[in-house]
């Protein structure tokens, strides 16, 4: 049992190392915590669809990003005091998501339109990993995902972020 725990378990941490990188750039904690969730859920939606066609894996995968992504938009508007309802402030986020973070001043507010993109793709390089390494058994080509969107957090954050500190 412990041995069906531990490939999981290490794409969740991979995932997560995502947001810890671009955390160095965030006013708080909070883009590392919503990472790390969109981590834990898209690999769990992933082994808990695990018996089923692989052909539903990804509408149910979907379901569940959809339902974290609002309670996560939901989540940063309340940390950032936005006027509005769920529905404006989420098409908001959707529609300028990429242009605000890349072009916010350092250290970035985690509002609905910065914490988006980086969120979706956690949840999409986490299922694309659990897929491609429990489903397929290809285990180091499901450490991929991953890593492609470790060097994309890495190019995002750039020469920006202090050193860390030890």
């Amino acid at each position: 049992m412990l041995r069906a725990a531990v490939p999981p378990l290490v794409l969740v941490a991979l995932v997560s190392l995502a947001g810890t990188v671009l955390s160095r750039v965030y006013a708080d904690d909070l883009l590392t915590r919503l990472v790390v969730g969109a981590a834990a859920g898209s690999v769990l939606v992933s082994v808990a669809a695990r018996r089923l066609r692989s052909w539903l894996v990804a509408p149910l995968s979907v379901a569940a990003l959809a339902g974290y992504t609002l309670w996560s938009v939901r989540l940063a508007a309340d940390a950032a005091d936005l006027p509005g309802g769920l529905v404006e402030v989420t098409a908001d986020a959707a529609r300028n998501a990429i242009p605000r973070l890349l072009t916010a001043m350092i250290p970035v507010e985690p509002t609905p339109d910065t914490v988006l993109v980086p969120l979706v793709a956690a949840w999409l390089a986490g299922l694309a990993a659990a897929e491609v390494a429990l489903r397929a058994g290809r285990v180091l080509l499901g450490y991929l995902p991953p890593a492609a969107l470790f060097a994309g957090a890495l190019y995002v954050v750039g020469p920006n972020a202090d050193p860390a500190k030890s």
